[in-house]
């Protein structure tokens, strides 16, 4: 089996790929629809940095200690039990990462400034997943390389609009600041909801600490820096597209950053845009086809029954796992059901990342270093958006729980 040169620059180019999708071009237009000030709208884009950096640096500490690959999967199996650990690992597979593959193989055809009807599209979001599956056989050094390559276009695109607007004629608008109110306070905890899926992501290195030599001192670093150069492109992107989009064509906008480009380069423009966001997507739906069989094939290590998923190959790549993610992608792509899944079941990410940072606190909490301010943080935004969403949506939340239990059974299974 071959050794992995997955080194400290691709472990944080992982980060930032599974970070940087389609929500930092659309959120803006919808939270200044609510709260129309520019200056509140870039502190909550901080603020959810910060909370983003909170978990990271979490998560940081838990690689320190717990160097194996899985995730949530192996935090929770070893902080709590071995059946939470297993539920985790469930959900992540199907909700944290099938799905939002589909999601993003889709959203890379939908964005091709081409004349596409929705079956060729879906075609074409399949074609991109067996693509890249065939990439990824060649193993995780090479595969990293190319991966790479597409998130240095990722962020270019970001750049690309931020300098641009940075530079552009015309009188820049002024950021107003918010009057503060209970109504205003209730717009802004929701905002930061769409502001921390944006940001969600930040987590991806932990995934595959196997895979990376000395990953106790890699893969916190990366966590951290990743997610520190994905606050930074955020910030300054809506900074500049405050400074340069009058609010009011922002608002209500679901496609702010085809906005900016258009503003920016006309319709040419948005023609690059389109191609900018596709390539980006590439890298999204890489990362996770990289992340996701790594998860699987830890579960296969631990039950007996999962064993096969733990098969590796010459090159190292757990391929029978890599095949059965690509399989359960393209089902979610031609039965239109990952909004679905996302929406009923995706709450509960939340909810286990949530658990995992309270693990460190409840299991270290006598230890020093522990990022205790930001950390809390990072909680009390998970408590908020889980509560708001059994709140806002309690029959899908039900259903949600309801699966959790029926998969749950499933444990009692693997353990014979």
């Amino acid at each position: 089996m071959q050794r992995s040169r997955f080194g400290w620059l691709s472990a944080t180019f992982l980060v930032i790929a599974n970070m940087i999708g389609t929500g930092i071009y659309t959120t803006t237009g919808f939270i200044v629809a609510e709260l129309p000030a520019g200056m509140g709208v870039l502190g909550l884009w901080v603020l959810g940095g910060l909370i983003a950096l909170g978990g990271a640096l979490s998560y940081a500490e838990l690689a320190k200690r717990y160097p194996r690959s899985g995730g949530e999967y192996h935090f929770l199996r070893t902080l709590y039990h071995p059946f939470l650990g297993y539920l985790a690992g469930l959900v992540s597979l199907v909700a944290g990462f099938a799905a939002p593959i589909a999601a993003s193989a889709y959203t890379f055809a939908a964005y091709l400034p081409l004349p596409l009807t929705e079956f060729h599209r879906k075609l074409a979001a399949a074609g991109l997943i067996v693509v890249l599956i065939g990439i990824h056989m060649l193993g995780l050094s090479r595969s990293a390389r190319i991966q790479n390559v597409f998130v240095l276009l990722k962020i270019s695109l970001l750049l690309a609009l931020i300098i641009g607007a940075l530079s552009a004629s015309g009188e820049p608008q002024e950021l107003a600041c918010p009057r503060w109110s209970l109504d205003t306070l209730q717009v802004a905890a929701v905002s930061l909801i769409f502001i921390s899926f944006a940001y969600s992501g930040w987590n991806a290195a932990a995934y595959i600490m196997s895979e990376i030599p000395d990953a106790r001192r890699i893969v916190p670093r990366a966590i951290v820096a990743g997610t520190l150069i994905v606050m930074g492109l955020y910030v300054a992107f809506n900074w500049a597209l405050l400074r340069y989009v009058p609010i009011h064509e922002l608002s209500g906008q679901p496609a702010v950053g085809r906005l900016l480009a258009h503003h920016l380069w006309g319709a040419k423009g948005e023609a690059i845009f389109g191609w900018g966001v596709s390539i980006a997507m590439v890298s999204s739906v890489s990362a996770m086809l990289m992340i996701a069989p790594r998860v699987a094939s830890v579960m296969g290590e631990d039950y007996a029954l999962l064993r096969g998923l733990a098969h590796r190959t010459e090159q190292g790549v757990p391929l029978r796992a890599l095949l059965v993610i690509g399989a359960l992608a393209w089902i979610f792509i031609f039965s239109a059901s990952f909004d679905a899944v996302l929406n009923y079941i995706g709450f509960t990410l939340s909810l286990f990342a949530g658990l995992t940072v309270l693990g460190l606190f409840l299991r270290h909490r006598g230890e020093k270093g522990l990022p205790w301010d930001l950390g809390l943080l990072f909680l009390l935004l998970t408590v908020w958006m889980v509560f708001n969403n059994l709140w806002s949506r309690p029959w899908e939340s039900l259903a949600g729980l309801i699966t959790l239990a029926a998969l749950g059974s499933s444990y009692l299974w693997l353990r014979r």
